[in-house]
């Protein structure tokens, strides 16, 4: 028996009892799955989950095991198995397997508290989830209620800044001012968070189909043309020549995406331009941003948003949980708060897309936001 034992692990005959001194259960069994040999450990381990196991065979002891074994020595794998004591308790053991001249050399290890604390977590994940997709559910259903009233009292204080109830004195006009400016930004906050609940739950319905991706990045920057005329910024758009503009994906996905970050630019630069590339990326860059390789992906199979502001940067600090609004809860910092909501939306909504984004700063000089996404109907299919 141990000549095999000396054959497999090449062991001098001082240490040809290795087997029997692992912590591991250990067992030699043979095609049929008799049990020919086993280990200290393996033997008080399979004594405790049946008397007499030796007389019998391993499908005794682990309902089907003998088959798994076959598989497992064929494919170098791991697999737990579920098994009971003579008490009725569930106990879970990792097996691996090799085959040998005698049939099957098999290790198993007690995973039991392992197995069940890992399914404790998955447990409570998957509670956590739910309860983080119900709250979402909530807040976007109750999305009328927030927005209805402030969007009169927007409007209102619009009309009366406009002279609907006769002319304001200078403290009059003062005050309505500063309610049109305030309920201005809670309803904006109010519309990102809604944003970002929903893609958080997947509650945006994917709407596959042709459109012109030029022509969404125009009307996004002609949004919010007069924000960046407010300060003096101007907006570049340069798109490459061999841009193929009319792409397969998310028309309204894509808004949002560009929508966002146009926005935290314009926020975040006091003085200077916006400059907006649109081009293909290489496909040695797409392979390094984690895109799924495909032997289908052509030059033009992906499509790049470059945007450069002149902002004064993202430090290490705030790059960090950028995408992470919850992490910004003690942040002072309104506008921080605000472009981590905008971007925790656009990690969800390239999720979805099929796409990635990344950020690029450069302290004082600057912050450079790139989205590449699949421009072609094949690669969403391969990229699924």
């Amino acid at each position: 028996m141990f000549d095999f034992f000396k054959n497999l692990f090449n062991k001098d005959e001082e240490e040809e009892d290795l087997l029997t001194k692992l912590p591991d259960n250990v067992v030699l069994l043979n095609n049929q799955g008799s049990f020919l040999w086993c280990n200290d450990v393996a033997q008080k381990t399979l004594s405790n989950l049946k008397e007499n196991f030796s007389e019998g065979y391993i499908d005794n002891v682990f309902d089907n095991a003998m088959d798994l074994i076959v598989k497992l020595a064929e494919s170098g794998l791991a697999k737990v198995i579920k098994t009971k004591t003579s008490d009725e308790k569930d106990m879970y053991f990792e097996f691996t397997a090799r085959k040998t001249d005698e049939g099957y050399l098999v290790c198993f290890r007690d995973n039991t508290q392992s197995y069940k604390t890992l399914t404790s977590i998955f447990v409570e994940h998957e509670s956590l989830r739910k309860i983080n997709k119900d709250k979402n559910n909530f807040l976007v259903k109750l999305s009328g209620d927030f927005r209805t009233p402030l969007q009169s009292i927007v409007g209102f204080s619009q009309a009366l800044m406009g002279g609907i109830g006769g002319e304001l004195n200078e403290k009059q006009a003062k005050y309505v001012n500063i309610i049109n400016k305030n309920s201005t930004d809670v309803l904006y906050l109010i519309d990102k968070i809604l944003e970002l609940s929903k893609a958080e739950s997947n509650l945006f319905e994917k709407k596959l189909g042709y459109f012109d991706a030029v022509n969404v990045l125009n009307n996004v920057i002609k949004d919010n043309e007069k924000d960046a005329q407010a300060k003096n910024i101007e907006i570049n758009v340069e798109v490459s020549k061999d841009v193929k503009r009319t792409i397969y994906s998310d028309e309204a996905m894509l808004k949002i995406v560009l929508e966002n970050i146009i926005e935290s630019a314009i926020k975040f630069t006091d003085v200077g331009a916006i400059n907006i590339e649109v081009s293909h990326p290489d496909l040695e860059l797409v392979s390094e941003k984690g895109f799924l390789p495909t032997e289908n992906a052509k030059e033009k199979s992906y499509i790049m948003f470059k945007i450069d502001d002149q902002s004064l940067g993202i430090s290490d600090i705030e790059l960090e949980n950028l995408f992470e609004p919850y992490a910004q809860l003690d942040n002072p910092n309104k506008n921080n708060v605000f472009r981590s909501i905008a971007f925790a939306t656009i990690k969800n909504v390239i999720r979805i897309m099929k796409g990635n984004v990344w950020v690029e700063p450069e302290a004082m000089h600057g912050t450079t936001y790139c989205v590449i996404i699949p421009a072609e109907k094949v690669m969403q299919s391969e990229n699924e």
